[in-house]
């Protein structure tokens, strides 16, 4: 008789407790024929109960206590590792703030078993408005702008697998296989936000694709406000995954577009009084240090890569579809970038 495959579901926490009293209590009902299955929560130095509450209810999970906080980025590195070690196939990404619906494995198990491919996301509804879309899998902007798409519309339940640009971390299967072929799960220097679309995009790079898996289902408790105070993340880490990942004559080509883009962001962060950070994402990527650790993580991913800019480019967007951020300076923003992204294809042949 043949081993069962295992998937390990890694949850990274932080200060969690709130979340956990749904969340954890769902994914104990969970039962599958097919694969072994275990509940892995890395807890992120967290200052609540929460780690308490885990090994008071909730023996049969395993528990990784991380003695700093190393972000989103490194808690779930640290249960990488730990699915390395018990040679798990496939690790399930699960942000503490969602909720499951029962079974929501095995649609995508069922797909992976049979496919290659890098990551798998579930369908992610909102909640409470539960039927409302999160996203359906998310876009990459050809500037390095990430965002779900369908956002806030009305689930309709028509979707069928589809190839996306990459997979939401808050729900995500990953093959361990492509991992194994990229050398990390996450890359260790972004610490929290954007890891999910530079991991897609690396992925994506080395030949293996994204999917959106609809039947599996799972529900975020997205606050876009949040996300929006966390402007100096995304904005080193935006800029730190177009430096890495794109080829040097493609970078030259897109310069003039974020050029200008550049501006907007800096007048946009002006008005919204977070300049201050906006500048230290600046003088971050482009300190003497960091510029050294991004020439060496450069190095390593274009060394591997298997597609070219072209190839990849080839399902980037050249507008910003969120409806969260919909206005009219968004609006022309997206007439003139999408004419310059679609120019700029033409004479990408590498």
């Amino acid at each position: 008789m043949s081993k069962k495959d295992k998937i390990i579901i890694i949850i990274p926490s932080y200060n969690g407790l709130a979340y956990f009293r749904s969340l954890l209590p769902q994914l104990a009902r969970e039962r599958y024929l097919d694969f072994d299955l275990e509940i892995l929560i890395v807890d992120d130095n967290s200052k609540d109960d929460s780690v308490n509450f885990i090994k008071n209810n909730f023996p049969d999970f395993t528990l990784l206590q991380s003695k700093n906080n190393s972000g989103y980025v490194g808690a779930n590195n640290l249960g990488y590792e730990y699915a390395k070690k018990v040679k798990a196939n496939f690790i399930y990404l699960l942000n503490q703030d969602t909720e499951i619906e029962s079974n929501f494995l095995q649609p995508l198990y069922d797909f992976a078993r049979n496919n290659k491919f890098g990551t798998l996301q579930s369908k992610l509804r909102l909640f409470p408005a539960t039927n409302k879309i999160n996203t359906l899998g998310n876009v990459i902007h050809f500037l390095g702008f990430g965002y779900g798409s369908c956002g806030g519309q009305i689930d309709l339940n028509n979707q069928k697998i589809t190839k996306i640009n990459y997979s939401s971390g808050a729900g995500v299967l990953v093959s361990m296989k492509a991992l194994a072929d990229l050398g990390y799960l996450f890359d260790e220097t972004m610490f929290a936000y954007l890891e999910d679309l530079d991991l897609g995009w690396s992925l994506k790079l080395l030949g293996y694709d994204n999917y959106l898996v609809p039947e599996s289902v799972i529900y975020h408790k997205y606050e876009f406000s949040r996300s929006m105070r966390q402007v100096y993340w995304f904005e080193r880490n935006r800029l730190w995954v177009m430096l890495k990942n794109y080829k040097l004559l493609t970078i030259i080509l897109l310069f003039p577009a974020w050029f200008i883009m550049e501006f907007g962001q800096l007048y946009f962060a002006w008005r919204n009084n977070y300049l201050k950070n906006k500048i230290k994402a600046y003088k971050w990527i482009f300190s003497s240090k960091e510029w050294r650790i991004l020439r060496a993580k450069r190095k390593n991913i274009q060394a591997k890569r298997k597609l070219s800019d072209r190839e990849v480019l080839a399902s980037f967007s050249g507008k910003i579809l969120f409806q969260t951020l919909d206005s009219s300076l968004l609006k022309i923003a997206n007439i003139f970038f999408n004419i310059y992204f679609k120019l700029i294809r033409y004479f990408i042949f590498w």
